[in-house]
């Protein structure tokens, strides 16, 4: 680069402010220029990240080719490493993998300081999470302590990693369940349903570990986000495959959740009744109506729980319904299950 150290700085916060009014003409050459010159000062830096964080908001062919100059600025104690973190998140929005190439960099700034390179760090690693889970379990005792700062963000991007590393690993954050119990029930929505799906992979594996929270749950299932809502009925129904008789008293509540027009709460409930009324049909009796009504629902996910349910319980009331059902259903799975479930009551 043969232009002034001035020059430099002129072109970035000329970019700066394309980026802001026009982020599809930044040209992503001189972006890439300045960023990879390390003789350039950290405000000029500073400015020509800042726009390729508008860019990258703004267009998916920003990627792999800025990773390892931002890798670099990452060591400059002149420069806000938050910034160049913000960087990473949005580029990783668009090419996990290529910001997954140092995610040991990332990682090694977070802290129990709440500071911005945590709430930085933690909210790149919320992109990255999924993609190679592997990558972050040993970061799972960090992130239960983080779990206790008073940044709601750094929390909950906390909470959200240890949720995608619960479903692949629950024997990882079983230790935590007392933590993630205590979030279901906070105000903020994004944390508790994070805190919910924990919850759930770690039951999905281990049915006992929410047991005692069964009344929680129930309550949940009035919640007025749907997410918090679905999930919670989704735990009810994991605690029931092996503790049913804890989800007895709240087959009401479970009913309540047929009237919802959502896919996935109505057939959680479905599966959470069903699980219940294996292990005592009396418990249930009262869901059977319920049920029957739900062969008419328009999801086919639901229609296939529903005939599940009926045939699991011995549904006699259920015959008539079910071979129209058998008969007509426009799904064929559900048309295969209402059969079996024909054949299983008969």
């Amino acid at each position: 680069m043969t232009d002034s150290m001035e020059d430099i700085a002129e072109r970035a916060t000329d970019l700066q402010q394309l980026a802001i009014s026009d982020p599809s003409q930044v040209p992503l050459d001189d972006l890439r220029e300045i960023i990879s010159t390390p003789t350039v000062a950290p405000s000029t830096h500073g400015a020509a990240i800042i726009a390729l964080l508008n860019v990258a908001r703004d267009r998916d062919d920003v990627g792999s080719e800025f990773v390892n100059d931002l890798d670099i600025l990452l060591n400059r104690p002149s420069l806000n490493d938050a910034i160049v973190l913000r960087c990473l998140r949005q580029i990783a929005m668009n090419d996990p993998t290529a910001v997954l190439r140092i995610q040991e960099e990332i990682t090694e700034r977070i802290s129990l300081d709440d500071s911005e390179s945590t709430q930085a760090a933690t909210g790149c690693c919320v992109e990255l999470a999924s993609t190679d889970t592997q990558a972050f379990v040993d970061l799972t005792p960090m992130l239960s302590a983080l779990l206790d700062v008073e940044n709601e963000t750094i929390r909950t991007n906390a909470m959200y990693i240890l949720s995608q590393i619960a479903h692949e690993y629950p024997e990882e954050v079983k230790p935590l369940v007392p933590q993630l119990v205590e979030g279901i029930t906070e105000r903020d929505q994004s944390y508790q349903t994070n805190a919910l799906s924990a919850l759930g992979a770690v039951t999905s594996a281990y049915p006992a570990a929410a047991k005692s929270t069964t009344e929680v749950l129930s309550e949940l299932t009035t919640a007025s986000a749907l997410k918090v809502r679905a999930n919670a009925t989704a735990l009810l129904a994991d605690i029931a495959k092996e503790h049913p008789e804890a989800v007895e008293d709240h087959v009401p509540a479970l009913i309540d959740c047929f009237h919802s027009d959502d896919e996935f709460l109505c057939g959680n409930a479905a599966s959470a009744v069903l699980h219940v009324g294996v292990h005592n049909r009396a418990a249930v009796e009262e869901a059977i109506p319920a049920l029957i009504e739900l062969l008419d629902d328009p999801s086919p996910v639901v229609r296939r729980n529903t005939c599940k349910a009926l045939g699991q319980l011995d549904a006699t009331v259920a015959l008539v319904q079910l071979r129209s059902v058998a008969e007509s259903d426009p799904d064929e799975k559900v048309r295969e299950l209402a059969s079996w479930a024909i054949a299983e009551i008969s």
